[in-house]
């Protein structure tokens, strides 16, 4: 695994079988012979619709700091984040995003769990 700062970087390396974005926006990139991270189970992951997610953010206080976020991303983070047909509460854009924002992993379960209700 090697972990790149630039996006220039990552588009070297080839092939790669796995990209994670970290929390400081750089990218670990998993190569040929590299073990890849376990991957949640989708029984772990929370489903929402963007609608749903959007007004759990505004009912906790966090849309504004959320889309200020997303806002400083990469153009692909934007759209994905902006089109996403559901967000999960697993994907590794929404855990960035969360431990950016300073949310523990707890917070933002319980953030899914309450947009699933709206």
């Amino acid at each position: 695994m090697q972990n790149v700062k630039t996006p220039a970087e990552r588009d070297a390396l080839k092939p790669v079988l796995a990209v994670h974005v970290e929390a400081d926006d750089s990218w670990d990139c998993y190569l040929p012979g590299d073990e890849l991270p376990a991957m949640p189970s989708p029984l772990d992951s929370i489903v929402a619709t963007p609608s749903q997610f959007r007004l759990a953010l505004l009912q906790s206080g966090l849309l504004d700091a959320v889309e200020a976020y997303v806002a400083t991303q990469p153009r692909p983070t934007q759209i994905e984040y902006e089109y996403a047909p559901q967000i999960h509460s697993q994907n590794p854009l929404i855990v960035a995003a969360a431990q950016a924002l300073g949310l523990t992993d707890g917070q933002r379960l319980a953030l899914f769990q309450l947009a699933v209700t709206l």
